[in-house]
């Protein structure tokens, strides 16, 4: 329901793409969801995704820059991932469809649409039927495996017109009056055919997938928006309509704001956001400003402050603990860590409610952990929180113990732990702890309700998808007896008084990971999933309880005098059976698709003589808009500990003969002190110094823009250019700089037979910078070689592909300060 259409590029244009693609308006009551209590959660975007929300499956694939065993060469990209620039005898591959059972989307012809000049192929369980320029048609099939995986690859591009745009669309379309069914041709409408080749920007989601998401009456986006460990801080890096996917690893994918609004008003599903945990004030209000001028009106708002912030296994927790120590919200970590949450939550509440003009229509909702009611009344107490709290949010997940999980040899016996009152997260354990949450939330005049939960049954220490008990939770996840464990689940919910339940999650695939689907894919059929009908059968017996549930209107709980009396005077502490955070609760692996988590990619650190060997690829990662990843300090023993590594790789001066002449990298680190620098060089002469400038010999260049806000010159305030003399171990600033600019940095320069390393520390009050995780800079680094004496032979960079970068900060790349 967009009210307005923006004039300004693509971003716009879709948005007025949307408008005609919304289902003809109905009165609340005619939609599947207006009773129900349920809501889901959505999936991650990856190419695995079972649940396969959109027709466009480009959109759900690998970022072309994290698949690196499919790519050859040297690669260049623009700012959304379309590669703009292979080498001579290199490629660009990706995985669209990864692992997805037969059935799952249709089999048969696909058409690809793209624009621009060059060459693709297609691999595994993709076909080549035709091609003509602009449009290829290729066949899925699932072949005698019945899984579908296809990947794409990209053998050239023209740089004056690259490849870029891509589209893999199914065959058929719809009847715009019936978005929830596929159909094959016209001829099964009634004058209302949209394909889905011509109409793919209008139709975007898939039939199926919409089908399955109309039963719910709430829909929270948090897989979906990407949030978890991302680090965006600023406006400008949220996820775009233009990027090549909005798939990937942690950090990088998630689907644009527009998408999601778009999704909510089909469905006449309220959203449910979880708003990125570094977020800036801005963004929050300029998400909030979208939403409210494109949300269907009549559609309520569901506001949360990240995901978990008290899990411990997530960043978010990390720098939520940082922000309330260095607040001094509290001397305990843990406890700081709550108090800026519960913060920073009314903060994020406060901006919305300005936007709105008002709360009618916006749900306020905190979180915590099912088995701490200590931690409930931190969140909500903590400088009166609760006033401006509408909802508190657990995850009741059922597992009875993981020791006798692991212990079990059928599933009777997974059954039988899932049931036993001696665990504390079997069944009837789990109904006590949400009967003490609702107790207290009630004192608190606030809402119980759950943002996930279900079943449990995942062993996060097995390193296969075969391995005991994984196929007892599958099989566990298949039989009738866990639709009684659902049934009796949410019928104690409402009992101990809770509200809304949003399940996790949507389809997906069992595995290593856990058996969360309420199907395996999409298109299972019902009688094959005993939680999904369980879960339909739920809700049809028990339309909306509580007042506000089925309309439009939010009714809220009366706010206490005081809650001192409210509350229970004796603390209950944390439930010392139960674990210090829950398990992942649904989530994918920690570091899925190849990225490496810090205390892996310590172990791969690199020997301290040379930074890496040009033989290998470095473990390059970006996150949004394609900026560089640095990562804060794990061991002040060592700060490169699982710093990313990237590749300078653009010759923008003189020549450079091959990675045996010249090839070198960066990495970079942070605290709340400093930032930390290291390029490492590898020269098959190195050290030659003649010249009376040095950047006419051997040489580093480190070029920073400590706002990132990367005009065409230089600002004077803190767009910097450091050149470092490898001959006398002097650093200059470049003219360009600061005048009379003097920063207290310390460099360490150690050199080899082939080569050097050179360590920078730079101080952030040098630069009048207050570090945060996501925190944006301009940065770039260039070498200079000199083979022979006399001038420079040629220069290597990073990210510049023009030597202009020393009066034209616009050509550094960009980098985001991470967890």
């Amino acid at each position: 329901m967009i009210k307005a259409c923006h004039s300004g590029g693509s971003r716009w244009a879709f948005a007025c793409l949307l408008l005609l693609g919304v289902a003809m308006a109905k009165p609340a009551a005619a939609f599947y969801n207006s009773s129900s209590a349920l809501g889901t959660n959505t999936n991650e975007i990856m190419d695995d995704d079972s649940s396969a929300p959109f027709i466009d499956l480009m959109k759900m694939s690998l970022p072309f820059r994290e698949a690196r065993q499919l790519n050859k060469g040297n690669i260049e990209y623009d700012r959304n991932g379309w590669p703009t620039r292979i080498s001579t005898g290199g490629q660009v591959g990706t995985r669209f469809v990864s692992k997805l059972p037969a059935g799952t989307i249709p089999s048969g012809p696909y058409t690809v649409l793209y624009e621009g000049e060059g060459k693709l192929e297609y691999g595994n369980d993709a076909t080549v039927q035709n091609q003509a320029p602009g449009r290829d048609v290729i066949i899925l099939d699932p072949g005698k495996d019945n899984e579908l995986n296809a990947t794409l690859f990209i053998k050239a591009t023209n740089p004056a017109n690259p490849l870029r745009n891509i589209r893999i669309l199914p065959p058929g379309g719809i009847c715009s009056s019936n978005p929830f069914q596929r159909v094959a041709a016209a001829g099964q409408c009634r004058g209302d055919y949209l394909s889905f080749e011509q109409h793919s920007g209008k139709i975007i989601f898939n039939p199926d997938y919409l089908t399955f998401m109309r039963d719910y009456r709430v829909i929270r986006f948090m897989n979906m928006s990407g949030i978890t460990r991302n680090p965006v801080y600023a406006w400008e890096d949220r996820a775009s309509i233009d990027q090549q996917t909005w798939g990937g690893a942690e950090g990088i994918r998630g689907a644009p704001m527009e998408v999601m609004v778009e999704l909510a008003n089909r469905l006449h599903a309220d959203p449910w956001f979880s708003l990125p945990h570094a977020a800036s004030n801005d963004f929050i209000r300029r998400f909030a400003e979208y939403v409210q001028v494109n949300l269907d009106p009549s559609l309520k708002v569901y506001v949360e402050y990240s995901n978990e912030v008290w899990n411990g296994v997530f960043t978010q927790h990390a720098y939520a603990k940082q922000q309330g120590v260095q607040m001094g919200l509290d001397p305990d970590p843990n406890q700081a860590a709550y108090k800026f949450y519960s913060k920073r939550s009314v903060d994020v509440f406060g901006i919305w409610e300005q936007v709105f003009q008002g709360n009618k229509r916006v749900v306020r909702v905190m979180s915590g952990l099912v088995g701490s009611t200590q931690m409930t009344k931190t969140i909500l107490s903590y400088n009166g929180a609760y006033r401006f709290t509408d909802a508190y949010a657990v995850a009741p997940y059922v597992f009875g113990d993981a020791k006798a999980l692991r212990a079990a040899r059928s599933v009777n016996d997974i059954f039988s732990v899932m049931t036993d009152p001696k665990y504390p997260h079997s069944l009837p354990g789990e109904l006590k702890l949400v009967g003490k949450q609702a107790e207290l939330t009630k004192s608190f005049g606030v809402d119980l309700i759950a943002y996930e939960g279900g079943q449990h049954l995942v062993e996060m220490t097995t390193k296969s998808d075969a391995q005991h008990p994984n196929n007892l939770f599958y099989a566990a996840n298949r039989d009738p007896r866990m639709a009684s464990i659902y049934q009796q689940l949410l019928t104690g919910w409402k009992q101990a008084g809770g509200k809304l339940f949003v399940h996790f999650s949507s389809p997906r695939i069992y595995r290593k990971y856990g058996s969360f689907g309420t199907k395996e894919y999409i298109t299972q059929p019902d009688s094959q999933a005993p939680k999904h009908r369980a879960l339909l059968a739920f809700t049809k017996a028990n339309p909306c309880w509580w007042s506000g549930c089925a309309g439009n209107t939010l009714v809220r709980q009366t706010k206490p005098v005081s809650t001192l009396e409210a509350m229970k005077t004796q603390s209950e502490p944390l439930d010392a059976t139960a674990p210090q955070y829950e398990p992942i609760s649904g989530e994918a692996p920690p570091f899925p698709m190849g990225n490496i988590p810090p205390e892996a990619a310590a172990s791969q650190a690199q020997p301290d003589s040379t930074l890496i060997s040009m033989r290998s690829a470095p473990n390059e990662q970006y996150v949004v808009g394609g900026n560089a990843l640095i990562r804060k300090v794990l061991n002040r023993a060592n700060v490169w500990q699982g710093a990313s590594v990237y590749q300078l790789r653009n010759v923008v001066n003189g020549k450079i003969d091959g990675k045996q002449d010249l090839a070198a990298l960066w990495q970079a680190s942070w605290d709340q002190q400093n930032l930390y620098m290291r390029i490492g060089v590898e020269d098959d002469r190195p050290a030659v110094n003649d010249s009376t400038v040095p950047w006419e010999d051997d040489a580093v260049e480190w070029y920073l823009d400590a706002d990132a806000s990367m005009a065409s010159q230089y600002d004077q305030r803190n767009d910097f250019h450091f050149i470092f003399n490898l001959k006398n171990g002097t650093v200059m600033l470049g003219k360009n700089s600061p005048r009379g600019a003097s920063l207290s940095l310390n460099q360490k320069l150690t050199r080899s037979a082939n080569g050097y390393v050179l360590e920078v520390t730079l101080p952030w009050s040098a630069l009048g910078v207050s570090p945060r995780s996501g925190h944006r800079l301009g940065l770039d680094v260039h070498v200079d070689d000199d083979d022979d004496g006399g001038d420079r032979d040629g220069k290597l960079t990073w990210k510049a592909k023009q030597d202009d970068a020393w009066q034209n900060p616009s050509l550094f790349g960009g980098a985001i300060l991470g967890e």
